[in-house]
């Protein structure tokens, strides 16, 4: 049996992309600070990600990974005037920092075996103006060392790829800037916010089915909001 670690699993995309993996045969490990609701055929780890030191101890008890997913992510919805140091290092760690120490160390198990995919959370406010500055330069962040890790990991047998979701029905969409939400929504093909269970699907398919000529590639799913 594969087994898959997916962050930020208690809620929004990344349940939805755990239940996802777990419905396709995985054993999943769902990583989160909390999870507020039952975790039927799932595995569940409590765990903060500002720890960056703890990471490889957890990936190493876990076992073998097959598949990771770097979900997990946080937006503080300030303008840049209001970050203070805290919100800012705070953001950087678990956005960016958290999920390069999670591919560092799961991929040396797949490297060992010359097999493993690896999918990262991006989001389209990598590619355009965005009200919270510093949450669209850890995206940004995101889509660079998903090409990087890609490029070093690839001629080892590892896929790395990433998805790119525009506004999705999630905690995070709710408590963003009502200006941002706007911004999206008025250019949205279907008028409509999308379902963190489409993103899962996208998810899925790069963690299971996507042809190996697929690496480095950052999957827009975005509705039209974004078009690149």
């Amino acid at each position: 049996m594969k087994t898959a670690l997916v962050t930020g699993a208690g809620r929004g995309i990344g349940r939805a992309a755990a239940e996802a993996l777990a419905k396709s045969g995985l054993r999943v490990f769902a990583l989160d600070k909390d999870f507020p609701g039952p975790t039927e055929n799932l595995e569940p780890i409590r765990f903060d990600l500002t720890d960056l030191d703890g990471i490889p101890k957890l990936v190493a008890g876990l076992g073998r990974l097959d598949v990771l997913v770097n979900n997990a992510g946080i937006q503080a919805a300030l303008p840049i005037e209001r970050y203070t140091d805290e919100a800012r290092s705070r953001m950087l760690r678990v956005n960016l920092e958290a999920p390069v120490e999670l591919i560092r160390a799961a991929s040396k198990g797949m490297v060992e075996r010359r097999s493993g995919r690896i999918v990262n959370l991006a989001s389209v406010a990598a590619y355009m103006a965005h009200t919270d500055l510093w949450y669209g330069v850890t995206k940004a962040g995101i889509v660079s060392f998903t090409r990087s890790f890609a490029s070093y990991l690839g001629p080892q047998g590892i896929q790395v790829n990433a998805v790119a979701p525009g506004p999705i029905d999630t905690e995070l969409l709710r408590n963003a800037q009502p200006e941002r939400v706007e911004q999206l929504m008025r250019t949205v093909y279907t008028r409509r916010v999308g379902r963190p269970e489409e993103v899962a699907e996208a998810i899925r398919w790069l963690a299971l089915d996507a042809p190996p000529i697929l690496n480095g590639a950052v999957i827009d799913v975005t509705d039209g909001c974004f078009l690149r």
